[in-house]
Parts: structure tokens; sequence; C-alpha cells
């Protein structure tokens, strides 16, 4: 369906993240920093429409890499966080576009159905899947 950039510096969860895109179908490009999928975007030759960003990323801050990739072409991003929702912590999210409906923000754990709705969602709103086909 997709070609998926996915942010996680937990091995263990970047791991899991995969096998749940796998099952549904995406192909998973996995990275363990904000660094590394700047650069493997830039090397990618498909196109990537969607990037599944860690909020918590030990060396990068996620929403600045949420940015960058937005900035370099990534059609949707989606966040995944653990529910954490300060003010200061929206405020972070709504700069990058989520009530825009620029940016989702999805919170931990990840159950499978919830990651297939979103990537759904942000396919069909980027054109990449049409109504008919995301039922």
């Amino acid at each position: 369906m997709a070609r998926v950039l996915l942010v996680e510096a937990s091995p263990l969860q970047r791991w899991l993240l995969c096998r749940q895109l796998l099952a549904l179908g995406h192909e998973p490009l996995p990275c363990g920093s904000g660094a590394e999928a700047l650069v493997r975007l830039a090397e990618s030759r498909a196109e990537v429409t969607v990037a599944l960003v860690a909020m918590g990323l030990p060396q990068d801050n996620g929403f600045a890499c949420g940015s960058a990739l937005r900035d370099a072409g990534v059609r949707a991003v989606l966040l995944a966080d653990v529910p954490r929702a300060t003010d200061a912590w929206w405020a972070r999210s709504l700069g990058l576009g989520v009530a825009d409906g620029d940016a989702t923000v999805l919170l931990r754990p990840l159950p499978l159905v919830t990651l297939q709705r979103a990537l759904r969602s942000a396919l069909t709103d980027v054109g990449e899947v049409d109504d008919a086909q995301s039922a």
C-alpha cells in the first residue's frame, strides 16, 4: 500500500511497529533517529508518503523531526507518543499542524486497528487511497 518512514529510537518498538506495518500491507522504512530518517528519505528512490515519528526520541525532537520530514516532502506525519498531554505538549503539536489535520497524534499503546485507521485516513487525505479503497 504505502512506504512508511518509521522513526523510533527503541529497537524493540521499531521491530514491533515494523511487524504491525507489514501486517497491514505497508512497507516500513525503519530509522533510529531523525537524522537517519532524513538521510534515508533523501536516498529513497520511491516516494515516501507517510512518516510515523516517535515523539520521545532521545537525541532528536519528535516535533522538529516531523516538521523536517514534512519540509522534505513527506505528505502525512503521524506522531506516536505516550499519553502525557500537557499544555506545552499540545501547543507544540498544534504548531506541527495537528489542529489543521496536517499531522495526527497517536497515543501508545498503539493497537493494530488504531494504526490501520490512522494510516488509511492519512493516505486518503493525501489522495493515495480513495474512499472506496479505504472502506
